[in-house]
């Protein structure tokens, strides 16, 4: 009775659990189905993926935020050229003895108090140092605007080169899915030769191992798709829970037809067109006003300066009107001012300045040579994509025939499942290095456009 018990147990656990997984999946689906149909795929176009990025990204925002907050600055240096003005008024109560200004003798008593002034000053000479700091201000602010200008194609190329990535990555992912579709009919073509005995066994235990391995290659495809598609939805940043379809045309519909590009000519473009190095000559230029305003404080200052008062007492002898007309006082003073020792401030500040000019001069040295450099690099790759081009055409032509002949070969029992496997295989290679060639042919004209300073952020992406 005992076993018979212990039977029924063994022989009821395993369908129970079957029974509970398939209502635990049907639970999952009936609750996630509903969620996965509402969620729709957002197909964006290169463009509109520009256009998001000029308006989302953070760099983009904070660049934009300083050019305005220098503005500002530009602003409030002209207004120091304007005199300022001032208002006070008071009102007090006081008790005991005191003396009372206003009818020039010592009360015992309490008496309310008011009074009124104005003043207003204009710096009339200032050793240069307003003038010099105003148009360090407005060298700056040109500094910063075509450092915004810079920012939006940096950021423009980032998307460039994250777009072409999922590009690339979806492309690979067709070419594995037809290597896929292509093994699993030679799998069924093998079995069928295995069957009728005009091929050994192991040729189909091969193509599986080899149909396995295709699979295998089409998932890391996969992979390397949704990573690009996550990082270039970073920088567009996009809601990451939702799902995005970055169109892209057919690489075989592209043209490729190829530039001519002279080096010398592309450099002296860039030194000319480069906005990163106007920002920093003019960046130059707000140094060299620095020398001058640090220069200022060993010269004189002459401002002038105006005032005018009155007050009321309630122990006057007249009425409130009459008070402050009687109590009213009027003073306009010069103020000339010679500095004659202040500790050597005035020669440190000049010296910093100075090395903040030589260090800024350095930097438009440095910042020359690095453009140089990437116009170079870019000239150079682009020739290297050019001849790809050629090589990939090439070897395109040459695997797909090879894989034709290698078939029919097959078919007929003169070649080998190895022979066959490794024509397939420099096919599919081949296919994916002429999609990518192609991409890349495109995304070196950006390239180049990019370190000449003259990317277009409306420009499509392939033209």
């Amino acid at each position: 009775m005992n076993r018979i018990m212990t039977g029924r147990h063994i022989m009821s656990s395993p369908l129970n659990t079957i029974l509970h997984a398939v209502l635990l999946v049907a639970l999952f689906w009936g609750f996630a189905a509903p969620n996965v149909q509402a969620q729709q795929v957002r197909d964006v176009s290169f463009n509109e993926a520009v256009q998001i990025a000029l308006e989302r990204n953070v760099t983009i925002l904070r660049a934009k935020n300083n050019l305005d907050l220098q503005e500002l600055t530009v602003k409030s240096e002209k207004m120091d050229f304007l005199p300022n003005f001032n208002m006070s008024s008071g009102a007090n109560r006081n008790y005991g003895l005191q003396f009372d200004q206003t009818t020039g003798r010592l009360v015992n008593a309490s008496n309310d108090g008011f009074n009124l002034s104005a003043s207003s000053s204009i710096s009339l000479f200032a050793g240069f140092s307003n003038v010099a700091t105003l148009a360090g201000a407005r060298a700056t602010l040109e500094a910063q605007e075509f450092s915004y200008e810079r920012t939006r194609q940096t950021v423009v190329f980032n998307v460039i080169s994250n777009y072409l990535n999922v590009i690339l990555a979806e492309e690979t992912i067709q070419i594995r899915q037809e290597d896929v579709e292509s093994q699993t009919k030679l799998l069924e073509q093998i079995e069928e030769f295995v069957r009728v005995g005009t091929r050994a066994i192991s040729d189909s235990y091969n193509q599986q191992a080899t149909l396995a391995n295709a699979e295998a290659q089409l998932l890391n495809a996969e992979s390397n798709y949704q990573v690009s598609k996550t990082r270039l939805i970073q920088v567009l940043h996009l809601d990451p829970l939702s799902d995005y379809n970055f169109l892209a045309p057919d690489a075989a519909e592209l043209s490729v037809k190829t530039r001519t590009y002279v080096p010398q000519d592309l450099l002296l473009a860039a030194f000319e067109r480069r906005a990163d190095l106007r920002a920093q000559e003019f960046s130059i230029e707000a140094a060299e006003q620095s020398i001058r305003s640090a220069k200022s404080g060993s010269l004189p200052t002459l401002s002038m300066s105006t005032s005018a008062s009155s007050s009321y007492s309630s122990n006057g002898q007249s009425n409130f009107n009459d008070q402050l007309d009687n109590n009213r006082s009027e003073r306009v003073g010069i103020n000339l001012s010679i500095p004659i020792f202040n500790r050597f401030n005035t020669k440190r500040n000049i010296e910093a300045s100075k090395v903040q000019y030589a260090n800024a001069r350095l930097d438009l040295e440095n910042l020359q040579q690095n453009v140089a450099i990437e116009v170079r690099q870019a000239y150079l790759d682009y020739q290297t994509a050019v001849k790809r081009l050629e090589v990939t055409q090439k070897g395109l032509q040459a695997s797909d025939q090879a894989l034709q002949v290698e078939q029919e070969r097959y078919n007929v029992g003169a070649s080998t499942l190895v022979e066959l496997t490794q024509a397939r295989s420099r096919f599919v290679d081949s296919a994916s290095q002429r999609a990518q060639a192609v991409f890349q042919f495109h995304f070196q004209h950006r390239v180049i456009e990019y370190y000449l300073g003259t990317l277009d952020p409306g420009q499509p992406l392939f033209n």
